[in-house]
Formats: structure tokens, C-alpha cells, sequence
């Protein structure tokens, strides 16, 4: 029969892995939505200080994971990059991503690309 302390344990460990799930969640939902972290959490009615510390968490989490991760792009990147012309100038990013940039490439999308991959 199992003692009361591990029952605790186990039932605290559900309960991190539920919090993990849920800031996970909001990490994503975060990502897709185009917003700063502060507009994001304002618009979700949640603490900007939590959010910040559950996505360095998961953050951390992710680079000890070996595998990779996804990352969510917003479309309008992707459709950037689909309508581009052939590639002028080639990138490898941690010897895990090719990215290959034309010369129409809008800036500003290449910023938000690079800042997603440095985040993996």
C-alpha cells in the first residue's frame, strides 16, 4: 500500500504537469498572435511577470530536450517567404535549419525569423 507522501508527490507532480500544459499553451497561443508579450498577457487578463517566467522555463526546458522543437510562424512570414524569387543568400542555423533569402525579402520578416530560430 502506498503512503501518504506519495500520494503527494504524484499528485504534485500531475498538478505541474497541468500548470506546464496550460503555460505552454499561452506560450504558443503567444507566438501565433502577432502581439509583444506585454499586449498578449494584457489581452489574456494574465500576469506579464508569469508569463515571462513560464516561457524562460519551457524555454530552458526545450534546450534540454533533445529532439527540437516546433515553433509556431505566423502566415503572413511564410507566405512572405513562398512568394520569393531564387535565393541570393544561404543561411545554417545551428546546423539543423537552411534558410534560403532572395533579395525581395522583406527586412523586418528576416528579423522575426532569426529572433524565432534563436529561441530554439
Amino acid at each position: 500500500m502506498e503512503n501518504i507522501t506519495e500520494q503527494a508527490k504524484r499528485g504534485g507532480a500531475r498538478e505541474l504537469t497541468g500548470r506546464r500544459e496550460y503555460w505552454r499553451g499561452q506560450v504558443q497561443s503567444w507566438h501565433g498572435s502577432g502581439l509583444t508579450q506585454k499586449e498578449y498577457c494584457g489581452r489574456e487578463g494574465i500576469s506579464l511577470e508569469r508569463f515571462g517566467s513560464w516561457k524562460r522555463r519551457l524555454d530552458r526546458e526545450g534546450c534540454e530536450q533533445s529532439g527540437g522543437a516546433i515553433v509556431a510562424v505566423p502566415s503572413r512570414i511564410v507566405a512572405s517567404a513562398l512568394h520569393a524569387s531564387s535565393p541570393t543568400l544561404k543561411l545554417v542555423v545551428k546546423e539543423r535549419y537552411r534558410l534560403e533569402i532572395p533579395d525581395a525579402f522583406s527586412p523586418v520578416t528576416l528579423e522575426t525569423v532569426l529572433r524565432v530560430l534563436n529561441r530554439l
